[in-house]
């Protein structure tokens, strides 16, 4: 299975706030992605701890950044204007349409760019607060 981290699944398993997401795990056992936008998230911030930093870099390290292609760019443009998702989060779905991947995520938001080839691998339950497993 493909599966794409979405920003906050990386930064809760860096700072082991969601034991939902055992990432070390799905790495062994899933072909896993960053998108370029996930990674300039990550880094962007110009106070950030060097040892924040050297964790992320660390993490980076086992998984292929994405960059933007051709491909991406026109599922972006579609999945933004049918979703009103902000710019971000529209080439994050977009990458995970074209690469058919799922999205590790906590976020419900992705759920507007629900496709044919792609879904929320984990997203929260409104109900009951309770993160669901999809197989």
């Amino acid at each position: 299975m493909k599966l794409l981290f979405d920003t906050n699944a990386i930064i809760d398993f860096l700072k082991n706030q969601n034991p939902e997401f055992d990432i070390p795990s799905l790495l062994v056992e899933h072909e896993c992605m960053v998108s370029v936008i996930v990674k300039l998230e990550l880094l962007k911030s110009p106070a950030m701890p060097l040892e924040e930093e050297k964790a992320i870099h660390n993490f980076l390290q086992f998984v292929p950044i994405i960059p933007l292609n051709d491909s991406i760019v026109d599922e972006t443009i579609r999945v933004s204007r049918s979703t009103g998702l902000k710019l971000p989060d529209a080439i994050i779905g977009a990458t995970a349409v074209i690469y058919g991947a799922e999205i590790v995520t906590r976020e419900t938001h992705f759920l507007k760019c629900q496709h044919e080839n792609i879904r929320i691998w984990k997203t929260p339950d409104i109900k009951n607060n309770q993160f669901p497993t999809n197989s």
